[in-house]
């Protein structure tokens, strides 16, 4: 058996194969140096009690099964887990029927405990805490889910399974009875903390010019930029070229962040190219593919369909530590907003003491973690390529700005914060986790937000999970294990 991908939903698929066949061979392939180095390893680690899944779908099973599966676990293991509580906090009327609806889902959902309370009893719970109103989920906590990552990892290893790292999977043929892998091999980062390694890239071709989307379609390559003229590349002078280029320009041309990009390109090197032959890795009984950024891609290059597009984002929490982290006591988030998906905001203690806050959310320039603060033209022209994302971002134009305001402007962030806790001190704030998450948008620029799982005979890919994604990692490799091994004639 093989998975592709080592971050917390792969290395608990990993494990739960070789829970149902104990005598399974398992390898897991990861592009990374190692367990959980992408999304999995940059959370705000909150243990999400299923407040706002639907109730009745298989996302609100999955979050109720993967809460009764991960606490023993996590008490098993002898790893942290905090049940800290949390204040869902409203600061406006309109607000305030978002939350009703909030609490009637969790009702529905068996949360425990859940209720609501008033401004007297929030300044109970949380001192800190300013609102107009709360939903209270006394249960929700918190942990460090790249340590439960390495602990289902170890239980792997212990099975006989093996983790075969900096090992990038360029393509997966499934057949009647086995599926084939082709990988290759990636540099680790430099000692500058560039990555030389190459994640997958795509060769943007413009299918013809009566194309009334402006749809732009990528093949999955194993290398960066390309010949055609219609593709978007890196000229020897540097800056942009081609025809995606031209429409790049044509829309930023007069942006500031834009011309800074285009600068910012006259540095780009071969650095940035791949440097591994693709070879064949053998064959496998059943494989399980959970790669997160790079699902679309590999389900392109397995044969599957590309919907859901996977757009990155790029997720930045900053941190305080005590004295300051200590006027908080759990969590503390603002009310779930659907046509605002990107403006939560979270205060959230963790399990070493300290106080994450943020998220600031906003596009991302690639689909690696370096692209954090680098630019990956491949990755930027499929983004921009794609008319899904242009559907979606003008209907989230202004959350958009506000990502991009608040990790542009400290005093921004600050003043985001403060709504929820004007007496915070904030002066010791340092930067905390940072990272770049997948999020799944289809072709009429809707957020994919559940479960998506594809299958092609031995082959089945995880293209999307639920937001308490790695609450419920469990309980999902439960399902998925299940349901291909059923499919495969192992059950």
């Amino acid at each position: 058996m093989a998975v592709v991908g080592a971050g917390i939903i792969g290395v608990a698929l990993a494990r739960e194969i070789t829970r149902q066949l104990p005598d399974a061979e398992v390898t897991v392939f990861d592009r990374g140096p190692g367990i959980a180095t992408a999304q999995s390893g940059h959370t705000a680690g909150i243990v999400h009690a299923g407040l706002d899944a639907e109730p009745g779908s298989l996302d609100a099973t999955l979050a109720r099964r993967g809460l009764e599966l991960l606490i023993p676990y996590l008490v098993g293991q002898g790893l942290a887990y905090r049940e800290c509580g949390q204040l869902v906090v409203a600061q406006n009327t309109d607000e305030v029927d978002r939350l009703d609806d909030l609490l009637t889902r969790a009702k529905a959902n068996d949360v425990p405990g859940v209720r609501m309370v008033d401004r007297a009893e929030m300044r109970e719970i949380e001192p800190a805490a300013r609102g107009v109103q709360a939903l209270y989920s006394p249960h929700t906590a918190i942990t460090d889910f790249e340590a439960v990552a390495e602990a289902l990892a170890s239980e792997v290893r212990d099975a006989g399974g093996r983790f075969r790292f900096l090992t990038e999977v360029t393509g997966i043929d499934a057949l009647s009875n086995e599926v084939r892998i082709r990988t290759r091999a990636v540099s680790p980062k430099d000692d500058s903390g560039a990555s030389s390694e190459s994640g997958y890239s795509t060769d943007l071709v413009v299918e013809s010019d009566s194309d009334v989307d402006g749809e732009v379609h990528d093949r999955p390559r194993t290398y960066r930029g390309g010949e055609d003229e219609a593709v978007a590349d890196v000229s020897a002078r540097g800056g942009l070229r081609g025809r995606l280029g031209d429409e790049l320009r044509t829309r930023f041309g007069d942006k500031d962040w834009f011309k800074q990009a285009e600068d910012r390109i006259d540095g780009w090197s071969d650095r940035n190219r791949p440097t591994g032959a693709e070879v064949d890795a053998g064959t496998f009984d059943l494989v399980l593919v959970a790669v997160g950024l790079q699902s679309d891609r590999l389900a392109v290059a397995s044969g599957l369909s590309a919907d859901p597009r996977i757009v990155p984002f790029s997720t930045t929490y900053s941190r305080l530590v005590a004295p300051a982290a200590e006027a908080v006591h759990g969590i503390i988030s603002s009310v779930p907003d659907p046509e605002e998906p990107f403006e939560e905001t979270v205060l959230a203690r963790t399990v070493t003491g300290g106080l994450l806050l943020g998220p600031n959310t906003h596009i991302a320039l690639g689909r690696s973690d370096s692209s954090v603060g680098d630019i990956d033209l491949g990755d930027l022209g499929a983004s921009f390529g794609f008319s899904g994302f242009w559907k979606f971002a003008k209907r989230n134009v202004r959350s958009a700005a506000e990502g991009v305001r608040s990790a542009a402007s400290t005093s921004a962030f600050v003043e985001r914060i403060r709504k929820y806790a004007p007496d915070l001190d904030t002066a010791g704030m340092a930067a905390g986790p940072k990272g770049v998450s997948g999020q799944a948008i289809d072709g009429k620029g809707e957020l994919v937000t559940g479960l998506v799982v594809t299958a092609r005979g031995r082959l089945t890919q995880v293209r999307n999970t639920p937001r308490a994604g790695a609450t419920s990692a469990l309980a999902i490799a439960e399902h998925v294990v299940t349901a291909a091994l059923k499919s495969a004639g192992r059950r």
